[in-house]
């Protein structure tokens, strides 16, 4: 199959790899780094000059964008060049309502649009491990399953259009929740003169283990403060999408805001791009600070 991925970063390079590894012809548009372009065109990717460029030369096109608005541009982007019985597989995490809208407007054009945000991260990706939740309002179609299967071991269908979005946000907000419970967790351990290494390995025996707890305090015990590959930014997206959703389905609790605040505090303090793990870097909360994260820090 020709298969034509747009959004080649961190999580789609990985991707990409693995589409390319099961052997089908993939083409590739620019992406502001260039570096992930370049290793796929040298291992025989073909790179298209234009979101449209690419749409009117593949059978099935995967986004991997960074939200919403993003996916929204390809989608607008790709709706004039598409043509009757393709595939578009959207694995970027989108707000409720998003995947509905755009499933209705490639309906229209008889193309079939299958939400597929992922479980896992970069490494997952790279080794082709990551989970799809679907939504798509018919069965899965074959091609689909295939596409998914080059970077997915799991591939689980919750529904219609919208309810992969649903069950991801939900997904997020228990891996997220985890993540700020480590986080501060590890924070206030340091500023209580209690031992890192000790307290992981006791955690590590308790109720409180978890792949949170080794991606992010493992990797600080160690000296590794990036182990987690999931940005500040990206939390408070995904956290803001699903506190929306929770509000309009009359389910919001005091617990949303309060995990927001933990990484939207540290975004708007100047440390939005960096992995959430950098949250426990002395160099960022001090040796010995019960401060938090202060801007220029």
């Amino acid at each position: 199959m020709k298969i034509g991925l747009i959004g080649a970063g961190l999580m789609g390079h990985g991707m990409a790899t693995n589409i390319q590894a099961a052997g089908h012809e993939l083409h590739v548009v620019a992406h502001r780094n260039r570096e992930p372009i370049e290793d796929l065109v040298s291992r025989g990717a073909i790179e298209a000059a234009s979101t449209a460029a690419l749409g009117a030369l593949v059978d099935i096109v995967v986004l991997c964008v960074t939200g919403t608005p993003a996916a929204q541009k390809v989608i607008d982007a790709l709706t004039p060049v598409l043509q009757p019985g393709m595939l578009v597989i959207d694995t970027t995490t989108n707000t409720s309502g998003g995947p509905e809208a755009f499933s209705s407007t490639l309906a229209r054009l008889d193309v079939t649009y299958v939400e597929a945000p992922v479980t896992g991260g970069a490494q997952q990706a790279r080794e082709g491990v990551l989970g799809a939740i679907v939504g798509c309002d018919r069965d899965l179609p074959r091609d689909a399953r295939d596409v998914l299967s080059c970077f997915c071991r799991q591939i689980e269908q919750f529904g219609p259009a919208g309810a992969g979005a649903r069950a991801k946000l939900v997904s997020n907000f228990l891996a997220l929740g985890t993540a700020a419970l480590v986080i501060e967790t590890f924070q206030k351990a340091r500023a209580l003169g209690v031992d890192w290494e000790k307290l992981y390995e006791l955690a590590q025996h308790g109720s409180g283990k978890s792949v949170g707890l080794d991606r992010i305090a493992g990797g600080a015990v160690a000296g590794d403060f990036k182990g987690y590959k999931f940005s500040v930014d990206n939390s408070v997206k995904d956290l803001s999408y699903f506190a929306d959703l929770a509000e309009k389905n009359s389910c919001a609790s005091d617990l949303i805001p309060a995990l927001l605040d933990v990484f939207s505090s540290a975004a708007s303090n100047g440390h939005g791009s960096r992995m959430i793990s950098e949250l426990l870097d002395p160099k960022l909360i001090g040796e010995n600070s019960t401060r938090g994260i202060q801007p220029g820090d």
